[in-house]
């Protein structure tokens, strides 16, 4: 893909689908953590490995939010200045997405100042539990932080 092209082509469908695919390949209910745990890193990582695949000096996986850190955004847009995060299971979704939220806060105040959106993709029943209440009122709120927040389902 020519430099220009790059610059200008919104990856955003690209990512969404991939990870959609990831998720329908991969992920089942267990009932078993170990299980579960395995079958999470392999839709991820499927996922991870698809985007860096079609777009690598774009899509950076596993950013590194800050230097003094440890904690890591799954997949960043770096053109278009938008952080993924993806999480896999149902379960205990609510805790997931406000952490990562502060990530992406994080890795804005050290050395992503373009950041301006953050897409958490979970599956449908996750993404409906954070339509109401408090995931409601932090995605409407979120452009007071300077982020403009999504819920996306799988």
């Amino acid at each position: 893909m020519s430099q220009t092209l790059e610059t200008t082509f919104d990856c955003h469908d690209i990512v969404v689908a991939e990870a959609r695919l990831a998720h329908a390949a991969h992920w089942r209910m267990s009932g078993d953590e170990g299980t579960g745990d395995k079958l999470a890193k392999l839709v991820t990582d499927t996922w991870q490995a698809a985007v860096r695949a079609l777009h690598s000096s774009r899509l950076l996986v596993e950013y590194k939010i800050a230097p003094h850190l440890r904690e890591r955004i799954d997949v960043v847009d770096r053109t278009a200045g938008v952080a993924y995060e993806m999480k896999v299971s149902p379960n205990n979704v609510h805790m997931k997405f406000y952490k990562d939220i502060f990530k992406a806060l994080m890795a804005r105040d050290n050395g992503l100042p373009h950041l301006k959106r953050f897409v958490f993709l979970t599956p449908q029943l996750g993404a409906q539990k954070l339509s109401r209440g408090l995931g409601h009122a932090v995605v409407e709120h979120g452009k007071s932080f300077g982020l403009s927040i999504e819920v996306v389902s799988l």
